[in-house]
C-alpha cells in the first residue's frame, strides 16, 4: 500500500512543477499563498486535537523554519519555476536530500554511510549530463534560486525528522508549516494586489494547483506512516523522470531530447536510492 501511495505522491509533485510553471503571470506570493490556504482551517482543527508544545524550547527554535525560512523558500521556489522550464529547475530537488543527510550528520549525529558518498557522485553525474551543452540556463538567476530553496527544504526535512520524534503528529506540523506558508505570501500578495489582475481560468488552474498540493502532502504522509520513510523518499523521487515526461509532452519544453531527459533523470534517481539507503 505504501509503495502505490507514494508512487501517487510522485506523480502529484511532478504536476505541481508543472502548474508552478503554468502559473507564470499570477504574483509569485499570489500563487504559493493559494496552494496553502487550505492550511490555516487544517490548523485550527489541529489545535483542538492535539497539544503543541509550545513551551519547549526545542520547538521555538524549529518555530524559526516554518514561521518565517520556509514561507519564503516557497515563494523563491514558485518564483523561479514560474520563469524556468521545468527540465531545468525540478531535476535540482535531488540535492534537498543531500542538505538533509549532511545536517544530519553534523548536528544530529546520523551515520555517513560509504553509500551515501556514492549517491552524492551518482547524484552529480547525472546532473552534469542533464545540463552538457545547456550550461547557458545557469547564467540566468532562476537555477541558484531553485538550488538554494530545495537546499533549505532539505535541512527542513533534517529538521523534522528530529521534531517527530519528540512530537509525534506529522499532520500537526504539516498543518503548521502550511499556515506560516499562507500568512506571510498571503500578506505579500495584498501589497502586490494592483500588479495582477486574477481571470477565471487563473482561479481554476490555483485551485487545480491547491488540490493537488493537498493531495501530494497526505499521500506522502500516509506513505511514510504505512511504510519505510527511506523507501517512501526514494520511490517520491521518481517524480524528476515524471516530470521531464509530463513537461516534454505538455509544456513542450524540447529543448532536450526526450531519451537524454530520462537518462540523466533516471541517473539522478538512482543517485537518490543510494543516498536515502
Amino acid at each position: 500500500m505504501w509503495f502505490l501511495l507514494a508512487l501517487i505522491s510522485a506523480v502529484l509533485y511532478a504536476w505541481m512543477w508543472l502548474l508552478a510553471r503554468m502559473s507564470r503571470g499570477i504574483a509569485s506570493s499570489t500563487t504559493t499563498a493559494a496552494v496553502t490556504a487550505w492550511g490555516v482551517p487544517f490548523f485550527l482543527w489541529m489545535l483542538t486535537q492535539v497539544t503543541y508544545p509550545w513551551s519547549e524550547i526545542w520547538w521555538r527554535l524549529y518555530l524559526v523554519l516554518p514561521l518565517a525560512v520556509i514561507p519564503w523558500t516557497m515563494y523563491l521556489l514558485t518564483y523561479a519555476s514560474q520563469r524556468a522550464p521545468v527540465t531545468v529547475v525540478k531535476p535540482l530537488a535531488a540535492i534537498s536530500t543531500l542538505s538533509t543527510l549532511v545536517v544530519s550528520a553534523i548536528f544530529f549525529r546520523n551515520v555517513f554511510l560509504p553509500a551515501h558518498v556514492m549517491g552524492i557522485f551518482v547524484v552529480t553525474t547525472g546532473l552534469f549530463y542533464l545540463y552538457r551543452g545547456n550550461w547557458q540556463a545557469w547564467r540566468e538567476p532562476w537555477p541558484w534560486y531553485t538550488l538554494l530553496g530545495v537546499l533549505v527544504l532539505g535541512v527542513n526535512v533534517a529538521a523534522i525528522k528530529e521534531v517527530l520524534l519528540r512530537f509525534p503528529h506529522p499532520f500537526a506540523v504539516l498543518a503548521l508549516a502550511a499556515t506560516g506558508t499562507f500568512v506571510w505570501n498571503a500578506a505579500f500578495s495584498c501589497m502586490q494586489r494592483n500588479r495582477t489582475r486574477i481571470t477565471v481560468p487563473m482561479m481554476r488552474l490555483l485551485l487545480i494547483f491547491a488540490l493537488v498540493t493537498i493531495v501530494q502532502d497526505f499521500t506522502t504522509f500516509m506513505a511514510i506512516a504505512a511504510g519505510p520513510a527511506p523507501h517512501v523518499i526514494a520511490v517520491k523521487r521518481t517524480s524528476i523522470l515524471f516530470a521531464a515526461v509530463f513537461s516534454y509532452t505538455f509544456l513542450h519544453e524540447r529543448q532536450q531530447s526526450l531519451w537524454k531527459l530520462l537518462l540523466a533523470s533516471g541517473i539522478v534517481v538512482m543517485g537518490v536510492v543510494m543516498l536515502v539507503s
